[in-house]
């Protein structure tokens, strides 16, 4: 499976890597009762954690931003074909290592966590979408639009429409919800989707998002529709 490729809903099994007991005991009950998963694992040891990402390569790799191993730990998941499912205790982005943020391919926040949560979380994995809750999608944009951001330092040449669809990406907007904003179909905002990874030569949404935030690529849009 390459760091591209989507997880079998259905069919997901799940690491959870967490050095707090009780919320990693927590999410592992939680996980049983998502219909999505077939499978999920524990384990507050980095050695541990590392060699059942080595034998038994689960499909997602679950675990906190500021953990102390959590940065190797996701690019050793990465390199095995693991999506990145990032557990952050609240919107302080201080204490997060910026490159375990452009690794990951879904964010969820402690204190919304439930098992629906859980649930569409996974599901937005399992088609190439990113799970970013609303409140870090405007934490983000916010930074994009600050005095200090870069402006196309890059060079990369965005049409409007790919812009709009970047900028919904960055909000947590799935497919189905841009194509709802946009009037246009799914398969249009696939493809709009694709060229925007082709030029910002990204492997993921989440990593295109995190690069065009750096960069400034990102355009504010209405909430209208």
């Amino acid at each position: 499976m390459s760091i591209a490729s989507q997880v079998d809903v259905g069919q997901a099994t799940i690491l959870v890597v967490l050095e707090n007991e009780l919320v990693r005991r927590g999410l592992l009950s939680m996980l049983s009762a998502v219909p999505s998963v077939r499978e999920a694992r524990r384990t507050g040891s980095a050695d541990e954690a590392s060699a059942l990402l080595t034998e038994h390569r689960p499909d997602v790799l679950l675990c906190r931003g500021n953990d102390r191993n959590s940065s190797a730990l996701a690019v050793t998941a990465a390199e095995r074909g693991a999506r990145i499912l990032l557990l952050l205790e609240d919107l302080d982005l201080e204490a997060v290592d910026e490159s375990i943020m452009l690794l990951a391919h879904g964010f969820l926040l402690e204190h919304e966590v439930t098992v629906g949560v859980l649930g569409e979380a996974l599901e937005r994995l399992s088609t190439g979408e990113i799970s970013l809750p609303a409140g870090l999608a405007r934490i983000l944009l916010t930074r994009a639009h600050s005095p200090g951001s870069a402006r196309g330092t890059r060079g990369v040449c965005l049409t409007p429409r790919e812009q709009e669809v970047l900028s919904f990406l960055a909000q947590g907007l799935s497919n189905k919800q841009i194509a709802r904003r946009l009037t246009i179909s799914e398969h249009g905002v696939k493809r709009h989707v694709t060229n925007l990874l082709a030029k910002l030569n990204c492997p993921n949404r989440t990593l295109a998002v995190a690069l065009a935030l750096q960069e400034g690529l990102i355009l504010a849009v209405s909430g209208g529709g």
